[in-house]
């Protein structure tokens, strides 16, 4: 532990201070100053000076320093100082340091009793010395759990603050993830729908468009209801009437089919296994998945064909799940790259797939033809 630059301050100006002090009253009382008071001083100002470098060795100069002040019969001032030390190395130095100073300072004390002629005396001295470094000893080491204790608290917090910090923003990613696949496929069926009711010319054509915007807006208006409810239990924005339905696959699967359908293309579909066994928060998943691939094959996706312009499929095992969406684009055009212009639709697939353990692969595989395989959806939310 390094001292703080505070106590290196108090320290400094408390020895400063004590020196100044000592020679204004010598100085009222005209008394001579010795050599050995000199050393003292000095003495002081080398072990405080040294204790800025490094603890250890400022603590050491200042046990030297009184072994030769009690050599020179001016033992108070030096034990005092090796006394403040004994508390001072057990705050900051190694445990094997501030150990043997204890052992050393508890024989120079002994050694100062042995100086004195009087048996009684000696005793005293040497045991009223020695406990008075044991107690400083004992406070510093006090003061040291405390500190310690306090910086790991510190550090919990600290720690504590960063994992709530990425949760917020796990969760406003989350949230940013919701409000795209939302916006994304409903708004561009609702903008498909109305370039269908301007370019048509009768009135029925144009009535079965504007109910499927209508349709579409209701939906859009749906899911987002779902979010500002996800806020609402955040306490972010304040809570309001209105209950989120459940992303269920199956309805959705026969949503985005039927909307698909509207829109001009021959839409097979395939599942494979019970969608009911699958959890909602798997459901929520594929849901999501399932809306922005078919919101691409709106965008992105040729119709007409013969046969089928799209085909989804999805298969249930017994501990994963595996959905394919797979479209007819123009086979005049350069069969897309793996990764869309903007890449917001495939990392939120990619992101949601990860979090249940599963992959997602975009791409051509074949001219005129656009797939979105997703594998390896665990039924049970990785922990």
């Amino acid at each position: 532990m390094t001292p703080s630059r505070r106590v290196l301050n108090v320290l400094t100006l408390t020895t400063i201070g004590a020196i100044l002090a000592d020679l204004s009253l010598a100085l009222i009382l005209n008394l001579d100053f010795s050599a050995t008071l000199l050393a003292v001083y000095l003495m002081w100002i080398l072990s405080v000076s040294l204790f800025w470098l490094h603890p250890g060795m400022g603590a050491m100069a200042a046990l030297i320093g009184a072994l030769i002040g009690t050599q020179m019969s001016f033992q108070i001032g030096t034990l005092l100082l090796v006394i403040l030390f004994c508390g001072l190395t057990a705050m900051y130095c190694a445990q094997w340091l501030r150990r043997l100073y204890l052992v050393l300072a508890l024989i120079l004390a002994m050694n100062v009793g042995m100086i004195q002629e009087d048996p009684v005396l000696a005793a005293g001295f040497g045991i009223s010395a020695g406990g008075t470094m044991v107690t400083s000893y004992l406070i510093g080491r006090a003061t040291r759990r405390q500190l310690a204790t306090r910086l790991e608290a510190r550090a919990e917090l600290e720690q504590l603050r960063s994992a709530h910090q990425d949760a917020l923003d796990a969760e406003r990613r989350s949230i940013a993830r919701d409000l795209h696949d939302i916006l994304a496929h409903d708004l561009t069926v609702i903008s498909m729908q109305t370039q269908v009711a301007a370019a048509t010319g009768t009135a029925e054509s144009r009535a079965a468009a504007l109910t499927q915007i209508s349709t579409s807006a209701s939906a859009a208006l749906h899911d987002l209801r779902r979010v500002l409810q996800v806020l609402q239990r955040e306490n972010i924005i304040e809570a309001g009437p209105g209950d989120a339905p459940e992303l269920d696959l199956e309805s959705g699967l026969q949503r985005f089919t039927e909307r698909l359908e509207d829109l001009g293309f021959k839409v097979d579909t395939a599942v494979h296994g019970d969608l009911s066994s699958l959890s909602q928060s798997v459901e929520a998943c594929l849901y999501r998945i399932l809306q922005e691939s078919t919101t691409n094959v709106v965008k992105h996706g040729a119709k007409g064909h013969a046969t089928s312009d799209c085909t989804i499929e999805i298969e249930v095992k017994t501990d994963t799940v595996n959905m394919a969406v797979t479209n007819r684009t123009d086979d005049t055009q350069t069969p897309a790259v793996k990764h869309p212009s903007s890449g917001t639709g495939l990392i939120s697939m990619e992101d949601r797939a990860a979090t249940f353990g599963g992959t997602v692969d975009a791409g051509a595989p074949a001219a005129g033809i656009w797939s979105v395989q997703v594998t390896g959806i665990q039924m049970r939310l990785l922990r």
